[in-house]
C-alpha cells in the first residue's frame, strides 16, 4: 500500500512538473491558420526601422495561446557585440510591469484579501487626509481631497497621484516628484516600498481621485500594498504565484550575473553632434548611442518597482498573455478564475477618459483608448448602433516595448527592442496585419 501510495505522489509530482514546464509548440502561420506572407509584413516594417540604425534590434513573437505561430528577429543583444537576439533574449520592460502586478491585486482580491474598494488609508494612514494641487500647480489654492483613494482608482490611474516628467508627470508637483526622488527606493534614508510609500503621502494629489485619468505611481503604490498584505517582497510573491507556475524563467527585477550578456542593452536616439562620435564597424548608419538607463541592467534594487521594474523576454511575457487570452489557466495550471479574469479586464473608467489620454499618448490613442485593470482596452464602434466593442488589450513600456492581447480570437503579439524614450509604437498596426492573415 505504501509503495503504491508513494507512487502515487510520484505520478502527481510529474504531472505537476510538466504543466509548470510550460513552453510553446512550434508551429507555422499555415499550420494554425495564419497566411504567411501577409505576417512578413511584419519584418519589413521593423527590418527597415534596424537597418536604418534607428533601433538596436528587434524581437517580436506573434502566439496563440498554445502556439507560436511567427517570429522576426534581427540586430546583436549591443551593437558590435556579436551575439544575436531571439525571442529568449531579456529586456527591460518598464511599464509592461503593471499589468502583471494588477494581476497579483486580482489575485488577492480571488483570495478575499483584498478588494477593490478598499481605502488606501488601510494599508498606509498616512492618506486619509490628502491635498490637492489642480492640475498638480501650486499657483492654485490646495484643495482638500474629495474622496480617498481606493484601490479601484489604483489599478486605473485616477487616483489623483501624478508620475515624474520624464513620463507624463504633470506641474509642479510632478517636478517635486523628481527633486525629491519620489518612489526611487535608492533616495537617502528611504530604502523599502512601504518607506517610499509614505514619503509620497507627503506631497498633494494632481487630481481629485475618481475625477480624472493619470498615469501615475499608482502600480507601485499596488506593489507596496502586496508586499503589506502577503509578507513577502513584491519579487518573492510574483515569482510564486506567476512566474515560476507559468514557466517564465527569464523573468525577474534583477538580472542575474549569468544572463547579463544575453540582455539587450538600451539605446536612446542621438542629437547630430553625438552622430560624429560613432565609431563602429558596421554596414548600418546608426543614429542611436547608449541610454543613460543602460545602468539599470547591473542595478541590485533596494526594492522591487510595481510601475517599471521587471526585464523579460518575449516568449516569458508571451506565457503571461496567454494566461489571460486563456481565461485564467495555461497547460492546467490556473492563475486567476474566469469570474477574476472577466473583473481584470472590465473597463475601470467609464467616460473620463479622451482628453486625459489626448494629453498622454495623442489623438489617435483618444479616439479608441480605455481603461481597465491594468491594462489599455482598444474600442471599436459599431455605426449601426453606435454600440462599443473590446478589440484588444494592450501596453507598452518606455524603451519601446509593447504587446497585445485578442481574447476574442486567441491572438497575442510582443514586440521589444530597447530605445528610451520609445518612438516605435505599432501595436495596432501589427495586430491589424495579424488580423488580417487570420481573415478566411
Amino acid at each position: 500500500m505504501k509503495a503504491k501510495f508513494c507512487g502515487f505522489v510520484g505520478l502527481l509530482t510529474m504531472l505537476s512538473a510538466s504543466a509548470m514546464a510550460f513552453e510553446f509548440e512550434a508551429s507555422s502561420p499555415e499550420k494554425s491558420g495564419f497566411d504567411g506572407e501577409k505576417l512578413n509584413e511584419i519584418k519589413v516594417k521593423f527590418d527597415e526601422l534596424y537597418l536604418d540604425g534607428r533601433i538596436p534590434n528587434y524581437a517580436v513573437g506573434v502566439y496563440t495561446p498554445d502556439s507560436l505561430v511567427y517570429a522576426a528577429v534581427n540586430g546583436q543583444v549591443g551593437v558590435g557585440s556579436g551575439q544575436t537576439v531571439d525571442l529568449d533574449t531579456v529586456y527591460w520592460l518598464a511599464s509592461m510591469t503593471k499589468p502583471i502586478v494588477s494581476t497579483a491585486i486580482i489575485r488577492l482580491i480571488e483570495e478575499g484579501k483584498l478588494s477593490l474598494d478598499d481605502k488606501l488609508s488601510k494599508f498606509f494612514p498616512e492618506f486619509e487626509d490628502m491635498l490637492v494641487a489642480p492640475g498638480g500647480s501650486y499657483d492654485t489654492t490646495l484643495e482638500s481631497a474629495k474622496t480617498q483613494i481606493t484601490l479601484r482608482h489604483l489599478i486605473s490611474h485616477t487616483s489623483g497621484l501624478t508620475y515624474w516628467t520624464t513620463v507624463t508627470g504633470v506641474g509642479d508637483v510632478a517636478e517635486q516628484y523628481d527633486e525629491l526622488g519620489v518612489m526611487q527606493c535608492n533616495a537617502e534614508g528611504r530604502q523599502t516600498l512601504d518607506e517610499e510609500v509614505r514619503f509620497l503621502a507627503q506631497l498633494p494629489l494632481i487630481a481629485h481621485p475618481g475625477e480624472s485619468w493619470n498615469y501615475s505611481l499608482s502600480t507601485d503604490v499596488l506593489g507596496a500594498i502586496i508586499e503589506q498584505v502577503t509578507g513577502k517582497r513584491l519579487g518573492v510573491y510574483l515569482n510564486e504565484i506567476i512566474f515560476q507556475p507559468l514557466n517564465m524563467q527569464d523573468t525577474f527585477f534583477e538580472i542575474p550575473e549569468d544572463r547579463l550578456a544575453s540582455t539587450s542593452e538600451i539605446y536612446t536616439t542621438a542629437t547630430a553632434a553625438q552622430l560624429a562620435t560613432i565609431d563602429v564597424d558596421s554596414d548600418i548608419d546608426w543614429k542611436i548611442i547608449p541610454s543613460p538607463y543602460n545602468g539599470i541592467r547591473n542595478r541590485i534594487p533596494n526594492c522591487d518597482s510595481g510601475g517599471g521594474g521587471l526585464f523579460a523576454s518575449v516568449n516569458d511575457f508571451a506565457k503571461y498573455l496567454a494566461m489571460i487570452a486563456n481565461g485564467g489557466e495555461l497547460n492546467g495550471v490556473r492563475i486567476l478564475s474566469e469570474d477574476s479574469i472577466t473583473l481584470h479586464l472590465q473597463d475601470q473608467t467609464t467616460k473620463m477618459l479622451p482628453e486625459a489620454f489626448r494629453r498622454g499618448f495623442g489623438d489617435d490613442a483618444s479616439s479608441y483608448m480605455k481603461f481597465a485593470a491594468g491594462f489599455g482596452r482598444k474600442m471599436v464602434v459599431n455605426e449601426e448602433d453606435n454600440s462599443e466593442s473590446v478589440d484588444y488589450f494592450f501596453w507598452g513600456g518606455a524603451a519601446n516595448t509593447f504587446f497585445w492581447v485578442d481574447v476574442e480570437n486567441g491572438t497575442i503579439g510582443v514586440f521589444a527592442t530597447q530605445l528610451a524614450p520609445s518612438l516605435y509604437n505599432f501595436s495596432n498596426t501589427i495586430e491589424e496585419i495579424v488580423d488580417q492573415a487570420q481573415a478566411k
